[in-house]
């Protein structure tokens, strides 16, 4: 290892953007922590959330990275089973408890948790909302069309691509703007409001996901307004409303705002939820609204600061962030209820039509005990109950290890189930699954299985749940958690690669879509596509019906549920994919028959998108595929 080069450049990086570099990345501090240590394989993992980063945080990734593969944050298997909630939900009475709140944090932040900061130690979203209302998209002439693929029927998920079918709504990530196509593929006209002149840049603002209710297109954006220096920045969440009831010349009928960056939003019926997270620094704080988030209504509206009673706290929080909550109705145009926020967590999502938890992924700091250093993990959960005219924080809690996705939750009959990886205290990787009660007290787990691997995948189905784990080889467990005191692994299969995403077939067939793998020169490697078949009829004994694997071949699913599209009427899948070593892009179609996974259709396009093509979705019989430019090619599914 290069002991003082690569040292010396990451201490200078950190000097360039003002951040005084823990002691715990110290060369010597670093060399004793790596010094006869057992050096750990590294697994792939694939992120597009990953691909801007400012150098600053760059090497703050680098330097993570050297202390988990050398030494993973450890979490003793005994600490598991004993975590207790943490009831400790209180509003701020005064600004100057609110300016101590986040500086005491902020301390406890600068060693640790600054990966938080910088956007690197959590997913984006994931927000849920169960057993709504029915589905608010209007059909046009009785057609078959496609809808986003979500967790939850009866609930909407923004995305970058909308159908009503009527009209599609594309994005056009490279242009900032949206592209709208009738059935025939025929443009009829565009967004382009988020196009901005780069000669006289003072703000940035980028389109995250939208959706369609009857004659209106809702619009959530992410804006950084810079100032002067372009040093310090103020980020805002942004929901444009737009009237498309003349849909070649779209309106903007009403626009909302709150601080901090878009996380994730969520719609049941005519309500839109909207998650927002805005980390404080106090460098930048040059009045006492600076410490306070804000909301702003309409076109010219004033920032408006939330209310201190509005705003709840938990203890110790490890981060120096707001978590956001707001509400509008898009039929009315206005808000339902007041903004909330809770500062110290933030980052996934899970909501039910009564209840929302809020969950972080937390990373703690190094504590050393003579020779040997811990570095524990655990998931933060706040529980925020929902009525249409308030929102409350009501429990908080938390639990060892950190979650995979939004399909890592779940709540039934009050009890919120909840799949994390951990690790032990030999430094391996282990896998839990935990049920708290409504008071997020933790009521039953099954912890500590799946030894050296982590979680890729779970579904939740009634009183079964469905967990994914990977190492080498692609391990389904089937947990029955119909005692909630008493959870019990019932059965596991083994395939090669493993599965990102599983998706209910019918009651007794699971398909999972992700990745196939390959022997590596050092480590197990993705090479393509796979999907796989499970018969989960017999929770002891799951088997594998079927596989399919496409070398050199990727697909958006595998890193997002948006990207499937299944069509009930016509008894497909579809899903978009592009070629590793060639120009062949395009989407697929394939059914599930007897057991069998047969891909029917393999439409091809000819795009040099770096992305490629990135969304289909259908109309009737027709089959539209989306490059990441938003250009449309549409092809006949026979049926």
């Amino acid at each position: 290892m290069k002991k003082n080069k690569d040292f010396d450049f990451i201490k200078n990086e950190f000097e360039k953007e003002n951040i005084t570099a823990p002691e715990v990345l110290s060369e010597d501090a670093v060399m004793d922590m790596l010094e006869g240590k057992k050096q750990r394989k590294i697994r792939f993992y694939q992120s597009k959330a990953f691909k801007s980063i400012v150098s600053a945080a760059a090497c703050i990734a680098i330097a993570v990275t050297a202390f988990t593969v050398s030494k993973p944050y450890l979490v003793d298997n005994e600490n598991i089973t004993n975590n207790s909630s943490i009831q400790v939900l209180s509003s701020f009475a005064s600004i100057d408890d609110v300016k101590s709140a986040v500086k005491k944090a902020e301390r406890r932040n600068n060693y640790y948790n600054f990966t938080n900061v910088y956007g690197l130690g959590g997913t984006k979203d994931e927000l849920e909302i169960a057993e709504a209302v029915t589905d608010s998209l209007p059909k046009a002439n009785n057609a078959s069309f496609g809808k986003t693929y979500k967790q939850v029927d009866a609930v909407e998920e923004g995305d970058i691509l909308k159908n009503d079918g009527r009209y599609i709504y594309a994005l056009s990530s490279e242009e900032n703007i949206i592209k709208i196509y009738n059935s025939d593929a025929e443009l009829v006209s565009s967004i382009d409001d988020f196009v901005y002149d780069y000669s006289e840049r003072t703000y940035d603002e980028y389109i995250v996901d939208m959706y369609v209710y009857k004659d209106y297109l809702i619009v959530n954006t992410d804006k950084t307004e810079f100032e002067d220096d372009y040093v310090e920045y103020e980020n805002t969440a942004v929901t444009y409303i737009y009237d498309i009831s003349d849909i070649s010349n779209p309106k903007v009928f009403n626009l909302f705002s709150q601080s901090g960056s878009h996380t994730s939003s969520r719609m049941i019926g005519s309500q839109l939820y909207i998650v927002s997270i805005d980390y404080i620094d106090t460098n930048w704080c040059k009045d006492d609204s600076d410490y306070i988030p804000y909301t702003c209504d309409g076109k010219k509206g004033d920032k408006e600061s939330l209310a201190l009673n509005d705003i709840c706290y938990v203890e110790n929080p490890d981060t120096t962030s707001y978590l956001i909550v707001g509400s509008i109705d898009i039929e009315t145009g206005k808000r339902s209820s007041d903004t909330k926020a809770l500062f110290g967590s933030g980052a996934d999502v899970y909501c039910n039509e009564n209840n929302m938890y809020v969950c972080m992924n937390e990373l703690g700091g190094y504590s050393f005990k003579g020779n040997d250093e811990h570095r524990d993990s655990k998931v933060s959960i706040v529980k925020i109950k929902l009525d249409k005219n308030d929102i409350k924080f009501t429990a908080a809690g938390e639990v060892a290890g950190n979650t995979n996705d939004q399909f890592s939750m779940d709540e039934k009959d009050g009890n919120l189930r909840i799949a994390t990886t951990s690790y032990n205290k030999d430094g391996d990787e282990i896998n839990n699954l935990f049920v708290l009660d409504e008071n997020l007290n933790k009521i039953g787990e099954v912890t500590g299985f799946a030894k050296t691997e982590s979680i890729k995948a779970v579904r939740f189905i009634g009183d079964m749940a469905y967990v994914i784990t990977y190492e080498q080889t692609d391990p389904l467990f089937v947990i029955d958690l119909t005692d909630p005191k008493n959870p019990q692994i019932k059965g596991e299969v083994k395939i090669t690669g493993f599965s990102s995403l599983l998706v209910p077939v019918d009651e007794n067939t699971l398909l999972g879509i992700g990745y196939s793998t390959e022997d590596g020169i050092e480590m197990e490697i993705t090479n393509g596509l796979k999907l796989a078949l499970f018969d989960i009829s017999n929770p002891k004994k799951p088997k594998v019906l079927d596989s399919v694997s496409l070398k050199d071949v990727y697909s958006d699913a595998q890193d997002t549920h948006h990207a499937l599209v299944v069509n009930d009427d016509k008894g497909y899948y579809a899903i978009p994919y592009n070629h590793y070593n060639n120009n062949r892009r395009g989407a697929l179609t394939f059914e599930i028959q007897d057991g069998k996974i047969v891909i029917t259709n393999d439409f091809k396009v000819s795009s040099y998108d770096y992305e490629g093509i990135t969304r289909c979705t259908y109309i009737d019989d027709t089959l539209y595929a989306f490059s990441s430019r938003a250009d449309i090619y549409s092809f006949n599914v026979k049926s």
